[in-house]
């Protein structure tokens, strides 16, 4: 697979997904995009990215990226009534960006394989400002042949790419990633919040907390947001909520995470008060 003859579909264009698709179109590929919101598709023309039909993206791309909303879209965009596997030539290969769960991932590969596609579980993380980056880790379930024919697209996405298994591992990997994630947004939400109610300055707080032990992604990409002010999402808390039910279904009858139901519980108290803000605004579930 070559730049100069293939042509990527990306479905999804959300916050990341809009990134991705303007980072293979940086990388010299051709790129049609669908989006369920069209004008999203067009916003990207500037980029050189062809706005396009689920229909005439599938019928031209040997490779589609979906970064959809959960396992229902994915499944929808794939097997629907006009879904895009009625119309990929055999051999095929989507990556799936989107977080799922393991199970659904191994359903869907499952599906694919028997149609003659290709599937890769891919989810990634390092948030909105790893997709502009192009600096995403990305965790990968799937054969060793399809990880290995995506990896021209997704050396264009992330910085550290992992073949961690099967189908279904790579979303295994990132129930275990939202798993640190959303605790360590609980430790920074907790210690802002002990410096703010006794009256520390927080700003001050937060440069003492990222010199020292207590350093973590969370406080350097989160908290500074936080103390602006700014509760725009990068990562909607809803699909946080989303992936630490996720990693709750998978702890299931092997271990018990108090810690991650206790973040599971804040975040649907703030999910079901705020819509529209970011993980980082964990801190409004709090007051």
């Amino acid at each position: 697979m070559t730049k100069e003859n293939t042509t990527i579909g990306v479905i999804g264009l959300g916050v990341m997904g809009s990134s991705m698709a303007r980072n293979l179109a940086k990388g010299g590929y051709r790129v049609l995009a669908c989006s369920r919101t069209q004008s999203k598709a067009e916003s990207l023309q500037a980029d050189g990215i062809i706005p396009s039909s689920l229909r005439e993206l599938a019928s031209q791309c040997p490779v589609v990226v979906l970064s959809v909303t959960d396992g229902a879209a994915v499944e929808g965009v794939i097997f629907g009534e006009n879904g895009i596997a009625n119309q990929l030539q055999t051999n095929s290969l989507i990556i799936d960006t989107t977080t799922i769960a393991p199970s659904e991932a191994a359903s869907v590969a499952a599906r694919c394989a028997e149609l003659g596609l290709r599937f890769l579980d891919a989810p990634v993380t390092g948030g909105d400002v790893g997709a502009r980056n192009a600096t995403l880790t990305i965790m990968c379930g799937g054969t060793a042949e399809s990880f290995q024919a995506a990896q021209p697209v997704l050396q264009l996405l992330g910085k550290k790419i992992v073949h961690v298994g099967e189908s279904g591992s790579g979303q295994m990997m990132k129930a275990v990633n939202q798993v640190a994630i959303g605790l360590g947004i609980v430790a920074m939400t907790e210690a802002l919040l002990l410096a703010e109610s006794r009256g520390l300055n927080p700003s001050m707080a937060l440069d003492i907390l990222q010199g020292g032990a207590a350093g973590s992604w969370a406080l350097s990409n989160y908290a500074p947001r936080l103390l602006a002010g700014d509760l725009k999402p990068g990562f909607d808390a809803a699909h946080m909520l989303k992936d630490l039910k996720i990693a709750l279904q998978a702890a299931s009858g092997r271990c018990e995470l108090p810690g991650l139901a206790t973040t599971a519980a804040l975040f649907e108290k703030l999910v079901a008060t705020r819509s529209g803000v970011g993980n980082h605004a964990l801190m409004e579930a709090y007051r």
